[in-house]
């Protein structure tokens, strides 16, 4: 979570090749086991919008390749998987 509870991406260019952002074209919804009034769209610099869960903007790890993984958890101190509640999972 390396923006913290920040509207707008502070993950460098360089970092967003292995971090890619989570973006959207229409309103996002949500799985079974979420909260729907947690989940936005937040617009970014570059006028593309991001989604965020429970006020953190998402990302995805260029190393998950299968469902379920989560290779890039915990990597800096700072990327970290969400609970349904929006916390970090530690």
């Amino acid at each position: 979570m390396p923006d913290g509870s920040s509207k707008t991406t502070t993950v460098p260019a360089a970092i967003k090749a292995n971090w890619p952002p989570v973006k959207s074209t229409a309103t996002p919804t949500v799985g079974a086991g979420l909260d729907q009034s947690m989940i936005a769209a937040d617009m970014q610099a570059d006028g593309s919008d991001q989604v965020a869960y429970g006020g953190h903007l998402l990302y995805t790890f260029a190393g998950d390749k299968a469902a379920g993984d989560a290779k890039g958890q915990g990597l800096g101190g700072v990327w970290y998987v969400l609970s349904p509640a929006g916390t970090k999972i530690g």
